[in-house]
């Protein structure tokens, strides 16, 4: 059974894109890491147009793991227009199905994973990318979305931010977050490659700080605090809490994808985010604390050093985006409240 939060936000979705979503009609949908936080949006909003119509899309979904009944789309295992293919797409593969669109959205997403397996991070980036775009180009596929990450960008000075899609990035190629920023820009460049040589239908997605349902509590700082503000009844921060991003609800980064997927131009890069929500993550979790009604004040480690603080202030140029007829819905308030919603109708952090 799916969440009734996450019924509500497709809901609103499929209301705004209710007729852009025939595209999907009739068609054959390849999502990679389908059970993902963000590309699981993506597939409840086909399945839910799907309902709408007597010429169905099929979604082929690839996941790392297999998709089991509590598994992020488990309530989708007896639905006869979807396909779960258990499939590490770092590894060598082969697509035996014929495929319209691929979303490919398989990759590692958080820090600690980053450490502990940088390899691994990088063959699912670039292995992964690498055989998808051989498949379509030659199968002369109608579309491919790359989920690429603000993370491309790096650590952006104060003057590149807002930061729009022609920076051209601050990596450190030998951080522990290298594995898969360069893995990413990498994998952009492949894309790239391939849509100058062969004209293959690409668009990038460079999205930004993405929250709601789905959220796992595996290192992402948003989570964790959530979890400490539930199961403890206060929150302490890993660090002072000084950086700054833009947060954007699942909702709103599923329009954004969207938008780009019905009315973006091929080989070009967009941010995907919310250029309105930005603030430090001490602000976010005092908003928390507020959403759960905790009285205790937010602390941070005793005797942590400041200036081992590494501030990253990230927030996308939402120009081009917004050109597309795109803008955010869900403040974030709103936002912090439908996943407080959704975590304590799952029960769990």
């Amino acid at each position: 059974m799916k969440s009734k939060v996450i019924q509500g936000d497709i809901e609103e979705i499929i209301t705004e894109f209710k007729d852009s979503l025939k595209t999907f009609e009739g068609k054959n949908v390849l999502i990679t890491g389908a059970n993902g936080m963000i590309p699981s949006y993506i597939v409840d909003t086909i399945v839910e147009f799907n309902k709408t119509t007597n010429n169905p899309a099929k979604l082929i979904l690839y996941n790392k793991n297999k998709t089991e009944g509590n598994s992020r789309l488990g309530y989708l295992l007896d639905d006869k227009n979807i396909s779960f293919i258990e499939q590490d797409v770092g590894k060598p593969f082969q697509i035996e199905e014929k495929v319209d669109f691929i979303f490919h959205a398989a990759s590692r997403a958080n820090p600690i994973s980053f450490k502990k397996e940088p390899i691994d991070t990088i063959d699912a980036n670039v292995n992964g990318t690498r055989t998808l775009l051989d498949y379509a180009h030659k199968n002369k596929i109608e579309q491919f979305l790359f989920f690429s990450s603000s993370e491309v960008y790096g650590n952006p000075p104060e003057d590149k931010i807002p930061t729009s899609e022609n920076y051209l990035g601050n990596v450190n190629p030998l951080g522990d977050m290298a594995c898969y920023a360069e893995s990413k820009r990498f994998s952009e460049t492949l894309s790239m490659s391939f849509f100058r040589q062969y004209g293959t239908p690409i668009k990038l997605l460079r999205i930004f700080q993405t929250f709601g349902p789905g959220l796992r509590n595996d290192g992402k700082t948003l989570a964790n605090i959530f979890d400490k503000g539930i199961n403890q009844g206060e929150i302490t921060l890993r660090d002072p809490g000084l950086s700054k991003r833009s947060f954007s609800y699942i909702s709103d980064t599923t329009r954004g994808i969207l938008k780009v997927l019905f009315d973006g131009k091929y080989g070009e890069a967009y941010n995907i985010g919310n250029d309105e929500n930005y603030l430090s993550m001490r602000e976010v979790a005092e908003k928390v604390n507020e959403i759960l009604g905790i009285q205790s004040k937010i602390s941070s480690p005793i005797g942590y050093a400041s200036d081992k603080e590494r501030i990253q202030n990230r927030m996308p140029d939402l120009t081009k985006l917004r050109e597309l007829g795109f803008s955010p819905k869900v403040s974030l308030e709103e936002g912090l409240t439908r996943l407080r919603d959704y975590y304590y109708e799952k029960g769990a952090v």
